[in-house]
């Protein structure tokens, strides 16, 4: 916790004092924008701006999940964790069908897709899809436990 913490408020100092990066942030006169001008950073290729925050994010998760780990949906997270390729490819495609079936339910809403007005109504599909994903997933973790002699499931 105290490194993920010590990350993060050394990204804060470097980025406010606005002399490294890959861009200088800009004081728009909009809170929204000030902040998302802060925030902004470079993933490819990988730069130190971007990196500090994730790596000190996931720090600090890995420090709360720690303590917590007994809990029931920290369980469930290690299970979709044990299978992650499985669970990706596996999302891809349940989307697919989804977007199938919205688009000849509802038609194109969004051009020549089907999609959302509001990001509120991804983040309510993402968390009501985690059931059915979640089901799948934890078969093929057991299953990667369980058969420890098929030796490319470790790659899924």
């Amino acid at each position: 916790m105290t490194l993920g913490l010590t990350v993060l408020l050394a990204f804060v100092l470097i980025r406010f004092a606005n002399v490294y990066g890959d861009k200088p942030w800009v004081d728009s006169g909009d809170f929204l924008r000030t902040t998302m001008s802060f925030l902004s950073a470079t993933k490819y290729p990988p730069s130190l701006m971007f990196l500090m925050p994730t790596l000190a994010l996931g720090l600090i998760l890995l420090s709360y999940f720690e303590r917590i780990q007994q809990a029931s949906f920290v369980r469930m997270l290690a299970f979709m964790g044990g299978a992650p390729m499985f669970f990706y490819v596996f999302h891809l495609y349940l989307l697919k069908v989804l977007n199938f079936i919205a688009v000849a339910t509802w038609g194109n809403n969004q051009g020549t897709g089907f999609g959302f007005d509001h990001v509120w109504g991804i983040w309510v599909t993402a968390l009501v899809l985690l059931v059915p994903l979640y089901i799948p997933s934890r078969w093929f973790a057991g299953l990667k436990q369980r058969r420890r002699d098929i030796w490319w499931l470790k790659y899924l």
